[in-house]
């Protein structure tokens, strides 16, 4: 910990989502087993994570309304709305940085009245009765990325970074954080590498350390009353 001011980064699927959204839309709606085939090529690093969610998405038929009834099943950690409002209520800067599509983020949060949090994503058109995905985040110095989440976290050199996280896609910026809290694969990762990082199961633990480290005095004394 330093005197720099907080700045939070969260993933989404499976880290402030409770399920793999992407994942499910995917085996929901893709026409064939061809993403089968073009997950396995990532999972053996012979394709990029671009290549692999271009040619998945594009697999997919769907309509917005289908879309958006498949995402009505969609739930949240319990702790993510309690979080946000102990950010908000301390003006903390927060961000979201996701390999999913802004636009089925933005549809998610509103089902679950959330609005006005940075969301930083992959984009996609739905066009007849097909998707199209692009991605405005890559780096071409880091070509196996579809979106580059460590260029969020540099442009805040002068903050003390916490970036949350779950998947292979997280540990790019955990690299360049002062503090990561991991889950699943991305905490497997970073102890391979010997990384320092916090272990989480939930996003409980995440905002235990919030409220102990920067909860203003103001909020301290009511917590008390």
């Amino acid at each position: 910990m330093t005197g720099r001011p907080p700045v939070v980064f969260f993933d989404f699927d499976n880290t402030i989502s409770t399920v793999d959204v992407l994942d499910s839309i995917i085996e929901r709606f893709a026409i064939d087993d061809r993403w089968i085939e073009l997950e396995r090529d990532w999972q053996a690093g012979r394709i990029s994570t671009r290549d692999c969610l271009d040619g998945q998405l594009r697999s997919l038929r769907l309509t917005w309304p289908e879309l958006r009834e498949h995402l009505r099943s969609v739930e949240l950690d319990p702790a993510f709305r309690p979080i946000l409002e102990f950010l908000r209520a301390e003006e903390i800067e927060h961000h979201i940085v996701s390999d999913n599509f802004t636009v089925i983020l933005a549809e998610i949060l509103a089902q679950h009245g959330i609005a006005d949090i940075p969301v930083h994503a992959n984009e996609l058109r739905l066009e007849d009765g097909g998707a199209i995905p692009s991605f405005p985040h890559s780096n071409p110095k880091h070509p196996s990325c579809a979106h580059c989440k460590r260029l969020h976290l540099q442009a805040h050199p002068e903050k003390f970074r916490i970036y949350v996280g779950d998947g292979r896609s997280d540990v790019c910026p955990a690299l360049v954080a002062d503090l990561v809290f991991a889950k699943d694969t991305l905490l497997r990762d970073l102890t391979a590498q010997g990384h320092p990082c916090e272990p989480i199961t939930d996003l409980s633990a995440v905002l235990a350390f919030l409220e102990s480290n920067y909860a203003s005095s103001e909020l301290r004394a009511r917590a008390r009353a």
